[in-house]
């Protein structure tokens, strides 16, 4: 009965039902093949975010080490005797020097050697350096490897955006390059968990894995960069890493390559780094730019990141230890990371950057309201010795959905592509030098003018910019390069 029904069906009906099935093979042979390019491109990506990681695990480093740095007993500091509090803000402060110098180097070796090489050049002065400090005895090899760890660092922030910008399509380029501001944050939050459990070697020898691991996995795994191979007309090799990246289709490969060569031939006349002072609408953007960059150092984030857990030893608190509260804000850290690349392509960069900035003025007031209660008055804060935790936890909050990320989102908006990465070392330069001013003398402005006096001082630096925003920083969310210029061109904000 079943045969008779299966010769009784006619020819068109057989012909739909093999067509179905064909279509049906084609789809999941397409979406095989999609799965698999997917993976490449995911697997590449969590590959250069390991390195990633290793970057601003250098910021948070000093927080546990800095309470052993400072023992009497010779199990724990490494040194013969306790480090000054200027050895501490030098440790401290250095690799904000490093990384003013990292771009220039690692700039030069992406453009002339590749990304590849340039992304695996930086994980080895990181590896070098957590080395260095495990089995140093003396303060001057510190100081050395966090210049070499900050080098690093600088070289990082230049090449990491730069090549994921390079590998991702037009369609996810925004996710991925959000993943970089999550890796990093997960950066800050492993030296919270481990280092105040671990000695100061096994310590740092568990944190050069991780930039080794990305050395191993990235030199098998990542592949160049699409548009360094065909600017530097390797044409063969573009095409294969891009049916590796993006399709396997060969004819949407071809149109690929050939939108990339029409962008670079755009671009091939780069302006020079007067050509950003001739022009009142460069001038603009680069004074926006260095502002927002300027604010985000002096509202004292780096400071709180560096020595987190003094600042808790230092207010005291009882009930959670400072180890533990470190801990728990590396995890808000973390946590909190997520909200700007969710929310600002929603609300707006402006509306999030005041919103983030008046969060952080005042939980920076009411952390110096605590200090100065605690030191320049009688009276007992033991009652709200809860305070410093939650005003930290309330800061990372508000500084991580907008006030951490967009300045540097923005300062990529204001700039066309031929005079972008003069502009770009201008404004590094810039945040690092302040970085530097402001974890370099923390201690000696907390002896000068007092612990809640100096966390007031952040809190005004940011309401002086949250005035700056208000009225001066055009909202650029949903707007071409061209209507950004206009803005600038006609007016300050809109």
């Amino acid at each position: 009965m079943i045969k008779l029904s299966c010769h009784s069906l006619s020819s068109r009906r057989k012909d739909k039902i093999v067509s179905v099935f064909s279509t049906q093979c084609k789809c999941y042979l397409i979406g095989h093949k999609m799965i698999k390019r997917i993976s490449y491109t995911i697997l590449t990506v969590l590959t250069v975010d390991l390195l990633a990681t290793s970057d601003d695990i250098t910021m948070t480093w000093t927080s546990p080490i800095f309470p052993k740095l400072y023992s009497n007993d010779s199990e724990v500091n490494p040194f013969d005797k306790p480090i000054t509090t200027d050895e501490e803000s030098w440790i401290g402060s250095l690799i904000n020097i490093g990384a003013m110098i990292g771009p220039f180097p690692y700039g030069f070796i992406g453009e002339k050697y590749g990304r590849k090489i340039g992304l695996l050049a930086i994980s080895i002065p990181h590896i070098i350096a957590y080395l260095t400090l495990a089995f140093s005895r003396t303060v001057y090899l510190y100081y050395f490897a966090r210049l070499l760890g900050g080098i690093a660092i600088g070289g990082g922030y230049t090449l990491l955006p730069m090549y994921l910008a390079e590998v991702a399509e037009d369609s996810n380029r925004g996710m991925i390059s959000a993943t970089l501001n999550i890796f990093w944050t997960f950066g800050n939050l492993i030296p919270y968990v481990i280092g105040p459990y671990t000695s100061v070697v096994w310590f740092n020898v568990i944190l050069a894995c991780l930039p080794t691991s990305f050395f191993i996995l990235f030199f098998f795994i990542g592949p160049e960069s699409p548009y360094y191979l065909i600017e530097k007309n390797r044409i063969p090799q573009a095409e294969k890493t891009l049916m590796k990246l993006r399709s396997h289709n060969k004819k949407v490969v071809e149109t690929d390559i050939k939108r990339i060569q029409l962008e670079l031939k755009k671009n091939e006349q780069k302006g020079n780094f007067f050509d950003l002072f001739k022009s009142r609408v460069y001038i603009k953007g680069l004074v926006i730019s260095l502002v927002l960059i300027i604010a985000q150092q002096l509202s004292g984030v780096n400071a709180v990141l560096f020595y987190t857990q003094e600042i808790f030893a230092a207010a005291g608190a009882s009930e959670v230890s400072p180890e533990i509260s470190s801990i728990i804000i590396g995890i808000v850290i973390f946590l909190s990371s997520f909200i700007a690349p969710l929310l600002s392509d929603r609300l707006g960069r402006r509306l999030l950057l005041l919103q983030s900035l008046l969060g952080v003025c005042v939980t920076n007031l009411v952390f110096g309201i605590f200090f100065y209660l605690q030191s320049s008055t009688e009276v007992d804060v033991s009652s709200i010795s809860w305070l410093p935790l939650l005003s930290l936890i309330v800061y990372f909050i508000f500084m991580n959905s907008g006030f951490s990320c967009l300045p540097w989102n923005i300062s990529s908006e204001l700039f066309p592509t031929n005079v972008k990465p003069h502009a770009a070392t201008i404004i590094s330069c810039s945040s690092w030098t302040f970085s530097f001013l402001v974890t370099k003398f923390f201690n000696d402005l907390n002896d000068g003018i007092g612990q809640g006096e100096t966390f007031w001082l952040f809190g005004g630096f940011c309401f002086i910019a949250w005035i700056f925003i208000f009225f001066f920083v055009p909202e650029t969310k949903g707007k071409s390069f061209q209507e950004i210029q206009e803005i600038l061109e006609n007016r300050w904000h809109v």
